[in-house]
């Protein structure tokens, strides 16, 4: 194994599963992570919603077990089982007492290495997921950041659909569906597996050896998205107004993510943010507001979000950009620079004080591509952040004409003339 900073292992065994080990000391907890380097992206056009039916799927029983007796197994353990799927991979992931480990990595092993895939599982899936999907419709939150995908990314590209999938596209998809995904992505050469806690890395590496075999699979080939800019609507009978506009910025693995972490703390990322002291405590507009980052292996978005009653939507826009123009015109602070950086350090600290926390840092690194760095480093990344450095990048990406807008209300129409003064439409 090779020790990849301080503390924390990586290697690989025979069958080509990637593994990463972080040793905590003074805890019986370890935490599991399966990354599945395959999502939302890897779906076939018309068919959007696979990868995430296929993670359903795994868990309604395997050729050995049924799922009633995978979760009595997993419950005697006195620990949990679960996964996600997101546009660039798929995550399995459970934490249990360090002498319950080869257990669980059977388990884990079952779910992703010998699915049942039973017709009557796959019909009765599809309507669980379809209230899934209509529960997501149900949430305009939910609705708006669909909306705003679509347009930055456009909804013909991966990054641009629901993950989930739509109602259309679920039901689409049959058997020969999941089991092509299956063989094209689980594989242990496509995955990579985590382990942080009480746990040794020789001894857990071994055990990594019950994902064995020569199994292939198909190596994920993505092209860039393009991003786009406009305004997407959709009208729903609620009070509120619920705005969201994007601003691509950088990939994973670009140095710049520090310093936009930094500027998106300043801007909306808690309590003591420009957009939430100005919009909420100053000027009374919202109840919610706030901005937030995502990375993918080759793009990134900044992302602002409010929801305010429909006559105050002008008041809202301007309020936004009224931050936004400072931030690229003036230097923030000193003061409020390090500020953000205590606030990112002590949340990222705070999160390494828990074994799922160090597990979920590591496997999303590693399933991006990229070689985790120290928590040590990662401080001193944000320490070196600067007032320049966070106008510079404002500048650079807070750009007017790079937005993408979407916006959900009681009616489109009056969004339009709303936001005339700030996107280009037709009122």
């Amino acid at each position: 194994m090779t020790e990849i900073y301080p503390g924390c292992f990586s290697g690989k065994n025979p069958a080509g599963l990637s593994v990463v080990i972080e040793p905590m000391k003074g805890f019986r907890a370890v935490a599991l992570g399966l990354w599945i380097r395959a999502g939302g992206r890897e779906d076939p056009p018309g068919k959007e919603g696979l990868a995430h039916f296929v993670e359903h799927m795994t868990f309604k029983g395997t050729t050995k077990h049924s799922a009633w007796e995978i979760a009595q197994n997993i419950d005697e353990l006195g620990g949990h089982l679960n996964a996600a799927t997101t546009p660039e991979y798929t995550f399995f992931y459970t934490e249990v007492l360090n002498t319950h480990v080869a257990a669980a990595l059977e388990i884990m092993h079952e779910l992703v290495t010998m699915p049942k895939f039973a017709p009557e599982d796959l019909a009765r899936e599809r309507v669980v997921i379809a209230e899934e999907i209509r529960s997501a419709e149900d949430d305009p939150e939910d609705v708006v950041f669909r909306l705003l995908g679509e347009t930055l990314w456009s909804d013909q590209h991966p990054l641009g659909k629901p993950v989930i999938g739509r109602l259309e596209s679920v039901s689409k998809i049959a058997l020969d569906d999941l089991w092509d995904f299956f063989h094209r992505h689980y594989y242990p050469g496509g995955m990579v597996l985590v382990a942080c806690g009480g746990v040794s890395p020789e001894a857990f590496l071994e055990l990594s050896m019950v994902f064995s075999g020569n199994k292939k699979g198909n190596e994920v080939s993505r092209t860039p998205p393009s991003p786009g800019a406009g305004l997407a609507l959709a009208e729903k009978e609620i009070q509120q107004v619920h705005l969201a506009l994007g601003f691509p910025t950088v990939h994973a693995a670009a140095p710049e993510r520090y310093t936009l972490e930094v500027l998106n703390s300043i801007l909306g990322g808690g309590v003591s943010s420009r957009l939430f002291q100005r919009l909420r405590e100053e000027m009374g507009l919202v109840y919610a507001v706030f901005s937030a980052t995502a990375y993918f292996s080759d793009a990134g978005v900044i992302s602002i979000y409010a929801a305010c009653e429909e006559r105050k939507l002008p008041q809202v826009a301007e309020a936004i950009w009224t931050e936004i123009r400072s931030l690229a015109q003036t230097p923030p602070p000193k003061e409020e620079v390090e500020r953000a950086v205590r606030r990112l350090s002590n949340a990222f600290l705070l999160n390494l004080d828990d074994p799922s926390g160090r597990m979920v840092r590591l496997g999303t690194v590693a399933a991006l591509g990229r070689t985790p760095i120290s928590p040590d480093e990662v401080l001193k990344k944000f320490s070196a952040v600067t007032p320049e450095a966070v106008q510079e990048l404002a500048q650079k990406f807070l750009q007017p004409e790079k937005a993408a807008w979407a916006a959900v209300g009681p009616s489109a129409r009056r969004i339009r003339r709303a936001l005339k003064s700030f996107v280009e439409v037709e009122v």
